[in-house]
């Protein structure tokens, strides 16, 4: 007949086995998200015209871009899930967007109140904020 300790230190051993072998096995690697799309675009518009030079920034990221004469941006292909872009534009409200599909976007940007582009003069397209400033 064996011993308490020795059935004791048996039952310990059976016991903690599972979580041993579980901890000594080696992991699996890890799979890479398949991206959904080839590639994730859009347009930034403004009043049915392009912006230029709007600000596409994607969350959880630190990429940035800036929409090119046409309005248009192309995320890099690092994106592997469907991102949300926060998008800005001097004299515009910021809007967000998440992407739900593959199809390319087209976000339409609004005026801030009080605010123009001068349409006439040596500085074409120039954005001012009209109204009363603080003295």
């Amino acid at each position: 007949m064996k011993s308490p300790f020795i059935l004791v230190l048996n039952l310990l051993l059976l016991s903690a086995a599972p979580a041993f072998s579980q901890a000594t096995l080696p992991k699996a690697a890890a799979t890479p998200t398949p991206r959904p799309c080839g590639a994730f675009n859009g347009r930034v518009m403004s009043n049915e015209n392009p912006l230029a030079g709007a600000s596409v920034f994607v969350k959880g990221t630190s990429i940035i871009l800036i929409t090119n004469e046409e309005g248009f941006f192309t995320l890099p292909a690092s994106i592997t899930h469907y991102p949300t872009l926060e998008v800005s534009a001097a004299g515009y409200a910021p809007q967000e967007l998440t992407y739900s599909s593959c199809a390319p976007v087209t976000l339409e940007m609004q005026l801030l109140p009080g605010t123009r582009i001068k349409q006439r003069g040596k500085k074409k397209g120039f954005i001012m904020k009209t109204g009363t400033q603080p003295s």
